[in-house]
């Protein structure tokens, strides 16, 4: 049976989860959670440092049967995946979980809520991150519905810029959950919410002309495939948009919901 790669530090019973290689293609959250699990820390909370998908990262693929963060559902699928999914559920529950991913899209590091979980509201706004994203209704059975869990998207895959905002991230978290002494520097962040997937058009060559959580008004051609440019009909906020991240859209469409906190929790009441 496929297992979670979990180690645990600090005092007593872990209270708090760190998690990496959710996506066995996304080396930088493994990587920090592989360099902390054996640093020095002065921790003074509990911590489970967990590689979620081994298997998967030892592949080198996302996945090797489904997509794990998206085998969170009520609904139960088969597979190594969705086992992996029922022991990560159980570890996490009650505990507050920061899970960290890569991307194709998005050089800085936002965080990605679900509407559900308030309180992963109050704790992505303290993290060192311009933007907070909810995506409830998109992408559901994701690892935040499952509790007081944030993921955070910090940067381009594979590269070292990835894998040194994923330490940045992966400390401020453990210092704003009080696992860690100091306080995190938050950015007073920006809230959207992601819906509908903008769907991109077979081509031979795909180019992007917006950038991410860069308002698009309508009438605005916001990409082209081969050469021939793609309009908007309704104005939006592109979110996770890119030429190569995915085979069949390049995004999603977003809406600015608020520039604080306060107003933020005011929209999904």
């Amino acid at each position: 049976m496929p297992s979670l790669d979990v180690t645990i530090r600090g005092p007593g019973e872990p209270e708090v989860v760190v998690v990496g290689g959710v996506h066995g293609d996304e080396p930088c959250g493994v990587r920090v959670v592989r360099r902390l699990r054996e640093a020095d820390l002065d921790l003074m909370r509990g911590v489970a440092f967990v590689v979620a998908n081994p298997a998967a990262v030892d592949a080198g693929v996302r996945y090797l049967d489904s997509d794990l963060n998206r085998a969170f559902a009520d609904t139960p699928v088969d597979g190594h995946e969705a086992k992996l999914a029922a022991q990560l559920r159980e570890l996490i529950q009650d505990r507050v979980t920061l899970s960290l991913h890569g991307t194709h899209s998005q050089p800085t590091p936002f965080a990605l809520v679900h509407r559900s979980h308030p309180r992963q509201f109050d704790l992505a706004a303290q993290l060192p991150v311009p933007y907070v994203v909810d995506h409830w209704g998109v992408n559901e059975g994701a690892m935040t519905s499952c509790g007081v869990s944030i993921d955070i998207e910090v940067g381009p895959q594979g590269t070292e810029q990835a894998a040194v905002a994923a330490e940045n991230q992966a400390y401020a978290f453990l210092k704003l959950v009080d696992a860690l002494p100091g306080e995190p520097s938050a950015t007073d962040p920006s809230f959207f919410h992601m819906a509908d997937p903008i769907r991109k058009p077979p081509g031979i060559s795909h180019e992007i002309f917006t950038e991410n959580f860069a308002y698009v008004p309508a009438g605005a051609a916001y990409a082209s495939v081969d050469g021939q440019k793609l309009i908007a009909d309704d104005p939006f906020h592109p979110i996770l948009m890119s030429e190569n991240g995915y085979s069949d859209i390049f995004g999603f469409r977003g809406t600015k919901i608020a520039e604080s906190l306060e107003k933020a929790k005011e929209t999904i009441v």
